[in-house]
């Protein structure tokens, strides 16, 4: 009869040494890099373009501006930058402190700044989904259907040379929904996983009631730490998308202005929402 499969078991003395492989983490990154770099590669030799408009859309829409974010969507994704830009500082100084020589500090000061990016991170998340369930009006640009999912593909299929065929996107790009869910459920798991491993929080948690001990805490730990690979390896893309890519400059521009020329949201956009 085979033996039933069980986690190891760690002793506290252990806690300071679980934690992710340093190459696992760094292969995430580099993924994120190299990502980045076959993109560019890709489309320096062939851009994607989408069904053409009628031919007198720009001349008539020349000089126009419309707004593309609220003052409330601005001054949320720079809060949340804030935040997610002190975390990611402040736990990789806890994680990895030798890399950045020039940042100085002992692992608690770091920690000090760790845990006020959490405070704005959850005060940015509250007000965001107060803002979008009770004041915002009109349907969700976020919102994933199947019809969001079937552009997605469709954009995969173009880049890989599958298909001639690109969708026009309506607010966001298909691309920008996906991300927008996927960096909430990583941000969400980093939260979870993070009050488990941080004690003032975790005495909180009925852990024994539920038979869960230093190895659930000790899992956690590695569990938090792969979540801010993945984060870090989405905000490279990000970065990327934003900064690196002509076309998206308009866009990039508009969430510090709010607004954007119409000739530029019509170009890569199918209607006004």
């Amino acid at each position: 009869m085979s033996e039933s499969f069980s986690l190891p078991v760690f002793a506290m003395t252990d806690y300071d040494f679980y934690r992710l492989d340093d190459r696992v983490f760094f292969a995430f990154i580099a993924a994120a890099l190299i990502f980045c770099v076959v993109h560019a590669a890709r489309r320096a030799f062939r851009q994607p373009r989408p069904s053409e408009l009628p031919p007198d859309t720009f001349q008539s829409a020349k000089g126009e501006e419309i707004e593309r974010h609220t003052i409330f969507q601005r001054v949320y994704h720079w809060f949340n930058a804030a935040a997610v830009i002190t975390l990611v500082v402040s736990g990789w100084m806890i994680y990895q402190p030798k890399l950045i020589p020039i940042l100085e500090g002992k692992t608690f000061d770091w920690f000090f700044w760790h845990r006020w990016g959490v405070a704005l991170l959850l005060i940015g998340l509250a007000f965001h989904f107060t803002y979008e369930s009770f004041i915002a009006r009109g349907s969700n640009p976020m919102a994933v259907n199947c019809q969001e999912v079937q552009k997605f593909l469709a954009v995969l299929k173009n880049f890989f040379a599958f298909s001639q065929s690109y969708p026009l996107a309506t607010k966001y790009h298909p691309g920008q929904i996906f991300f927008h869910w996927a960096v909430s459920g990583n941000l969400f798991l980093l939260i979870l996983t993070g009050f488990v491993i941080w004690k003032p929080f975790r005495d909180f948690l009925p852990l024994s009631l539920f038979g869960l001990g230093w190895d659930f805490i000790f899992y956690n730990r590695l569990l938090h730490g792969f979540f801010s690979a993945t984060l870090i390896a989405n905000l490279i893309g990000h970065i990327y998308f934003a900064l690196f890519i002509k076309k998206n400059w308009a866009e990039t521009k508009s969430m510090l202005t709010g607004r954007i020329s119409l000739p530029a949201y019509l170009e890569s956009h199918s209607r006004l929402d």
